[in-house]
């Protein structure tokens, strides 16, 4: 019962930060996103770049935008965040893109949200994952111009974002 309930209070404080960081004024978020970029320069970088010409303005502006939330619900766990490195990132990000190769082999009828479901068993962020999975299912296409070939490509940034703030 004690793992329930720390499983039952994270999730309160991802879906806490969720509310807060939607609701944030459009004239505050740059508030927010200077204060990300000045704590963790790295990730910062990392997500504005991530890539490459691959991602629309919308992709990378809501790549962007999680990222910031999955730092905001990270920072306010028991486990105080340390400023992540550049050499972090790239071990992780490559981690990760081994992991969906190999969940995926040479099946070309890949289904993104079966493979996140054998990701989420046994993930140390499980809450924080399944935020990211829900927020990149539930997005609108009128809502911007996010592909739906390009979440799973989103989904590996932001898993990164949280492993490397998981150290």
């Amino acid at each position: 019962t004690i793992l329930l309930r720390n499983e039952l209070n994270e999730w309160k404080i991802v879906e806490e930060t969720w509310k807060e960081v939607g609701g944030i004024p459009l004239e505050d978020a740059p508030k927010l996103a200077q204060r990300f970029q000045k704590l963790q320069p790295f990730l910062a970088v990392y997500l504005l770049a991530a890539g490459g010409d691959e991602l629309n303005r919308d992709e990378r502006e809501l790549l962007f935008y999680l990222g910031m939330a999955v730092w905001k619900m990270m920072a306010k766990g028991a486990k105080a965040l340390t400023q992540v490195s550049s050499s972090s990132i790239d071990k992780d990000e490559e981690k990760n893109w081994d992991m969906i190769n190999y969940l995926t082999g040479e099946n070309k009828n890949f289904d993104f949200f079966n493979t996140v479901e054998s990701i989420l068993t046994g993930y140390n962020q499980k809450n924080v994952l399944k935020y990211v999975v829900e927020a990149l299912e539930e997005y609108e296409p009128e809502e911007g111009n996010i592909r739906d070939d390009k979440k799973g490509e989103i989904f590996v940034y932001l898993k990164t974002v949280i492993d490397c703030l998981d150290q």
